[in-house]
């Protein structure tokens, strides 16, 4: 019986009794929750590592759909039924342009290798220093300077007619990052499907979970973000576009051949950050090497391409994302910038993105304190 006094005399005591077994209680209780957040840990980085190859997919398939929803909404309203139809033809389209865009690189490249050994053992080194030497100020530091490096450059255009096989197998490998490149596309394809398909609901369910986490002023950052990336995707377009035609300008006035087809490649790599230098240069050392035109045709498409085309970018860019936010030009630039050399392309969109966010919660927190009167 309770309270009786036990073999050594001495009555227990109940009260410490309860206390250990309510501390063997918390101790489990505190076990428990151990395991249980190592579980989720647990859980967490399997998600992770799951999901971590289609991440960037994903945010791609994100920034598409987000640009492209208001033309989505009125295939929509053709297509109303059946309910797969419309995603499924917007996606289509979507896999032909980015097809059109990608698929003759490979080729292209190959192309271009052979010509470049071609050009590189018809070199006329008289030819070539003699237009560097025509240069007024600079001209016999060019001829000394770049003499050494077309000798080189005869040198390697015998490489590329020895080696032809070595040289183009860097074109193959080019070819494995296309194929890496298209494995990609069709990640982001797929979601850019479920996202047309399914976006609305998820959006609403994406709202309920922040309110639930967060209170009401969580969603305000989707609020933000939809705007910040849709202007990002404008600024892109129409940056290339306008680099595009103004480098075709410069291409046709400087004597550079085919200026429309040159414009048109112009434009489709100024889709990528600093992408128009990657034909301009070129076009400009094709000018000063291998035609018969003065020194400063070339040298006046380098200008046109870094005064004008490059830096129409730096312009136009940050004025859309600005007119689409509330963001400055500056944080618009700082974003678009810090972004690239952060995510690489997809920067252009989440480096607005985020700088959108931070000042929104700058923002909230910056806002004074109401006194209450007594």
């Amino acid at each position: 019986m309770s309270g009786l006094p036990d073999s050594s005399g001495v009555r227990p005591n109940p009260s410490s009794s309860a206390c250990a077994f309510q501390g063997s209680r918390e101790s489990a209780h505190g076990t428990l929750k151990l395991l249980a957040g190592l579980l989720l840990i647990g859980f967490i980085a399997a998600l992770w590592f799951i999901f971590h190859p289609f991440v960037t997919p994903l945010l791609w398939a994100i920034v598409v759909t987000t640009a492209t929803w208001p033309a989505y909404l009125h295939l929509r309203h053709t297509l109303p039924s059946p309910l797969y139809l419309a995603p499924l033809v917007a996606t289509f389209i979507l896999g032909i342009i980015f097809l059109l865009v990608i698929l003759p690189l490979p080729l292209q490249l190959t192309i271009e290798l052979r010509r470049i050994g071609d050009s590189l053992k018809e070199l006329d080194l008289v030819q070539i220093q003699e237009t560097f030497g025509s240069i007024p100020l600079v001209g016999p530091l060019l001829v000394e300077t770049l003499t050494p490096l077309l000798h080189e450059s005869s040198a390697l255009g015998a490489l590329f007619e020895a080696h032809p096989a070595k040289i183009l197998s860097f074109a193959g490998s080019a070819a494995r990052g296309i194929a890496l490149t298209l494995g990609n596309l069709l990640s982001s394809l797929i979601g850019c499907y479920a996202l047309y398909r399914h976006g609305e609901r998820l959006l609403g369910q994406l709202n309920s979970a922040l309110l639930n986490v967060g209170g009401e002023k969580i969603p305000k950052v989707l609020e933000t973000v939809h705007p910040t990336v849709r202007g990002a995707a404008y600024g892109v377009v129409a940056t290339s576009v306008s680099q595009g035609i103004l480098a075709a300008i410069g291409y046709y006035f400087l004597g550079a051949p085919t200026p429309l087809l040159l414009g048109a490649v112009t434009m489709i790599t100024s889709l990528a950050p600093w992408g128009a230098p990657l034909v301009y240069f070129p076009v400009a050392a094709y000018l000063l090497l291998f035609t018969s035109l003065p020194w400063y045709y070339g040298i006046g498409l380098v200008i046109w391409g870094v005064c004008v085309v490059s830096s129409i970018d730096n312009l136009l860019r940050p004025l859309f994302i600005s007119q689409a936010t509330s963001l400055s030009p500056i944080l618009v630039f700082i974003g678009v910038i810090g972004g690239i050399l952060s995510f690489g392309l997809l920067g252009i969109f989440v480096g607005p993105a985020l700088m959108a966010i931070a000042q929104l919660l700058w923002l909230d927190l910056a806002k004074p304190v109401e006194q209450k009167v007594l």
